[in-house]
C-alpha cells in the first residue's frame, strides 16, 4: 500500500482585497485561511451537478417507479 504525501501549493501576488475576502469567510466559519482553502480545494474533487445528473441519466430505470407513479404519490400526499 503506497502512502500519499500531501502537496504544498503556493500562490503569489494575491490581491489584498482577495485575501481579505478569504480571511473574512474563513473567520466566519471558525477556520484559518489555510484550513478554509484546504476545504474549498477538497470540494473541487466532488462531482459537479452536471456530472451527477449525467450519471443518473445513464442508470437503467427498469426497476424504479415511473414518472406517473411519482406524480400519483405526490397528488395523494397533497390530498388531490
Amino acid at each position: 500500500m503506497t502512502q500519499s504525501v500531501a502537496k504544498t501549493i503556493r500562490i503569489d501576488d494575491v490581491p489584498d482585497e482577495t485575501y481579505e475576502a478569504l480571511r473574512v469567510q474563513a473567520e466566519a466559519e471558525g477556520l484559518t485561511v489555510a484550513d478554509y482553502l484546504r476545504r474549498q480545494l477538497r470540494l473541487i474533487t466532488r462531482p459537479t451537478t452536471a456530472e451527477v445528473i449525467e450519471r443518473a441519466l445513464q442508470r437503467p430505470r427498469d426497476n424504479g417507479p415511473t414518472n406517473d407513479d411519482i406524480l400519483a404519490a405526490i397528488h395523494k400526499a397533497r390530498g388531490a
